[in-house]
């Protein structure tokens, strides 16, 4: 059965060591290594064989001895509604051979933020109809979508609406009462933010996207945080590309839904 390891400092620096060959396609394992939010599991504390990273209750990433018995036990007692991310070698090929029938493959697109410009963003953001309504996420509604599992803004792997506010960046617009839209970062470490954009269907193709977007990476690039952007569709990778971002390639996640 896997354990749940503290974050402590010699923790940190195994849990480095043992997903040093993994691809870091996004940053969720370098926010777990950092302590900065998310779990990390083992199947033994003292003479670990296998490791598991976890963020959100969905994402998961593996490495360590993906041949050992450890890891076949870790894989066949695998919680449903999962998303497997590119691990370690050999994991993806043995939760393949354990649950052949299970997985739904997820192409998915990666992106990088070098090219992104200030004066684009700007006068992109200057030409938005929805400019003047657009907010920063303060501490109370910060703590009100952490509060409602329905909401816009997932942020359950902060610590509190203060959490959030002291280390990641958000923004969002309202309709009257309506949450339209909002751009936040859903991770954070030292590096960056995680770049996360939802708008409600009836106000998509209004040039909401755009705006709260514009909003978010305009904030990263005056304090220098990267704004990581990775995507699971077209439609966010035209936005990607509009905004500056330069597509460097695709790789491929496996959804798990159970046994």
């Amino acid at each position: 059965m896997m354990k749940e390891i503290s974050l402590n400092k010699s923790n940190r620096i195994r849990l480095a060591q043992a997903f040093r060959d993994a691809p870091h396609i996004d940053l969720g394992i370098d926010c777990v290594i950092e302590g900065q939010m998310g779990q990390a599991f083992t199947d033994e504390q003292d003479n670990p064989a296998v490791f598991m990273i976890g963020l959100g209750g969905l994402f998961c990433y593996f490495a360590g001895q993906s041949a050992s018995p450890a890891a076949r036990h870790l894989v066949q007692e695998l919680p449903a509604h999962r998303l497997l991310m590119p691990s370690a070698p050999g994991w993806i090929d043995l939760v393949k051979s354990i649950h052949p029938r299970s997985l739904i493959p997820q192409t998915r697109y990666s992106f990088s933020s070098d090219s992104l410009l200030l004066p684009h963003l700007q006068k992109l953001m200057e030409g938005c109809s929805w400019v003047d309504r657009i907010r920063s996420v303060d501490v109370p509604m910060a703590g009100v979508c952490r509060r409602d599992p329905q909401s816009l803004i997932e942020i359950s792997d902060y610590d509190s609406g203060q959490d959030f506010v002291e280390r990641s960046i958000g923004y969002y617009a309202m309709d009257g009462d309506v949450l339209a839209g909002v751009a936040y970062g859903s991770l954070v470490c030292s590096r960056g933010i995680e770049v996360s954009i939802f708008v409600e269907p009836q106000y998509r193709r209004k040039g909401l996207s755009t705006c709260l977007a514009c909003a978010l990476l305009i904030y990263c690039l005056k304090h220098r945080m990267e704004p990581h952007w990775d995507a699971a569709n077209l439609e966010s990778c035209h936005l990607a590309e509009k905004l500056g971002y330069i597509p460097v390639g695709t790789y491929e996640a496996f959804y798990y839904p159970g046994a």
